[in-house]
């Protein structure tokens, strides 16, 4: 079995000293260079830890899915720690005092800080090792830093950057002000690039996890798709496809549902992966069907907004989804986009030997959501299937170890179609990198016409993103830098589907499943600073917006 990397070893380091007869703790919790440094061993258990960069954005290990903020996830309860349905319902609650719950600023920092003082501490006690193994771990210690400044830009714009190799900021530097937007992409993107050929291309199976070449190329990719450098992504995306078609490193996996339950699959480029017992995620815990474990599940469940984007086949022809169609609403479920069975689970949907019941009254429940609302039901009538673990466990006290995908190689044709199309008017191009995600052998959905203008194209790609990627954490993310969130939310409400049975028969009602208009107003394209910072760093200035 491959050894992946896993954050507990970090907290094994950190936390439990006594244990490990290797490092040795001061008493200030930091370990001493000599130590640290005397070895590669030494040296490559510290890397481990600090991968928990990684897992500090990876969705799956608590309850907050970014998707919940778009319209194709609702979460069931309003006064829970996640906070959504306030952000989303509420005009007054997002503001610099709230704004950690959409963007964890200082926690992103102390992270960055750790990240400094190996780079730092590698020019002070690094001459024990060698070189070349030396430059491999500056360069993932180096990705991490540029990974975590790409999640704060997407979500404030500019930010202050304490990025010195050689020294590190203390009490003199404390105040210090943000770089622009323009600035601070650049320092990514160029960031990047330089730490990409100081990476292998792959690692050994007893380091699967730990970043590649490929890895470092798609965020230059995603980043310079943000920054809206369409020829960069097109240059960096086009180096990953390279290693896929040239090395054979990526591919698109044959079976949709293998991406979500073969951890070491050719379709991934970046993920976190988690063990039992000694690292685990209560993802099971929050989203299963609420059938499945008395009290636990249904905390977020998909909307009708996304369902009705899974095509159906009447006959041979593929169609869009219209519950107004007689041909579409008598069985409803049947004959879908293949993967929508991978992303949601339906009212008669098998599930671990048993079927869904989330109409009126069945196993699973459902509830009609309300302002206040403490219980754990669909409010949608669905429930998310994709990242569960379809294996019977206890999801209290055994936990889950399933793993989360930051980065897949149909997010880099997907970069690829979207760059080729805005950045060079070249949707032939486009569309052949986007008809490449829904060949895939196990969807085997027929090629989309070209259009040949944004707003057209544009339909295209929104959709084809959100049922490949639902609840992988980039619909929220796509309609703010696509500036259509205030389109798609502002003003707007979701819906689920309400099912009742008599005598074995289905009836389906669309119900607004957010009973409030929800809110995006064009501030809310970046994130406020949280208060503290500009509190604590003078310097810090907040965007105008906000102020």
């Amino acid at each position: 079995m491959k050894k992946t990397i896993l954050i507990y070893i970090a907290f094994l380091l950190l936390c439990m000293p006594s244990c490990n007869d290797t490092l040795d703790i001061d008493p200030h919790d930091k370990y001493s260079g000599s130590t640290v440094w005397a070895n590669i061993n030494n040296l490559d258990m510290y890397v481990y830890g600090l991968y928990g960069a990684l897992y500090q954005y990876s969705e799956i290990g608590g309850v907050n899915l970014s998707d919940g903020y778009s319209d194709i996830l609702k979460y069931s309860q309003t006064y829970m720690d996640t906070e959504h349905n306030r952000i989303c319902l509420s005009p007054s609650y997002l503001t610099p005092a709230s704004a950690e719950s959409v963007s964890p600023w200082s926690a992103t920092y102390i992270n960055i800080k750790k990240l400094n003082e190996f780079i730092v501490d590698a020019g002070k006690y690094g001459e024990n090792i060698n070189p070349d193994q030396l430059k491999i771990r500056l360069a993932e210690i180096r990705f991490l830093r540029a990974f975590l400044y790409h999640k704060l830009i997407i979500r404030h714009g500019g930010v202050v950057l304490r990025v010195s190799n050689e020294t590190l900021d203390g009490p003199a530097e404390k105040n210090k002000k943000r770089s622009t937007l323009e600035e601070s992409w650049d320092w990514v993107i160029t960031e990047l690039n330089n730490i990409a050929n100081d990476l292998p291309e792959t690692w050994d199976d007893s380091n699967t996890g730990r970043i590649t070449r490929g890895a470092v190329y798609g965020l230059v990719a995603r980043s310079a798709l943000y920054a809206e450098r369409w020829d960069n992504a097109i240059n960096a995306a086009k180096k990953v496809e390279a290693l896929a078609k040239e090395k054979q490193l990526y591919g698109l996996e044959d079976k949709f549902d293998d991406l979500f339950s073969k951890p070491h699959n050719k379709e991934i480029i970046l993920a976190t992966y988690y063990k039992r017992p000694d690292l685990t995620n209560d993802f099971d815990k929050y989203f299963c069907p609420t059938g499945d474990i008395e009290r636990y599940g249904g905390y977020a469940s998909p909307t009708e907004e996304l369902v009705s984007l899974f095509d159906i086949k009447t006959g041979d022809a593929w169609e869009k989804f219209d519950w107004e169609n007689p041909l579409h609403n008598v069985n409803p479920y049947d004959n879908r986009d293949p993967r929508f069975y991978a992303t949601v689970l339906y009212n008669g949907a098998p599930w671990k030997g048993r079927f869904i019941e989330s109409f009126v009254g069945g196993a699973d429940g459902y509830i009609e959501y309300f302002d206040g609302n403490q219980r754990n039901r669909t409010v949608t009538g669905y429930f998310i299937r994709k990242y569960l673990e379809d294996k019977v466990k206890d999801f209290v006290s055994e936990k889950g170890d399933q793993y989360w995908i930051e980065m897949r190689y149909s997010e880099i044709l997907l970069i690829l179609s979207e760059a080729y199309a805005r950045g060079k008017d070249d949707y032939g191009t486009a569309y052949n990198y986007l008809n490449m995600i829904r060949s895939r052998q196990s969807v085997n959905l027929p090629d989309l016409p070209q259009k040949n203008a944004w707003e057209d194209y544009y339909e295209d790609l929104q959709k084809e993103k959100a049922c490949e990627f639902a609840f992988e954490g980039h619909r929220y993310w796509d309609l703010r830098r696509w500036k259509k969130a205030e389109k798609v939310l502002n003003g707007t409400r979701m819906h689920g589907v309400e099912i009742n049975k008599d005598d074995g028969v289905y009836s389906y009602s669309i119900v607004d499943c957010d009973k409030a208009d929800r809110f995006f107003p064009e501030r809310y394209y970046t994130v406020p600073i949280p208060e503290f910072e500009m509190r604590n760093n003078l310097d810090c200035k907040q965007d105008p917006a906000w102020q």
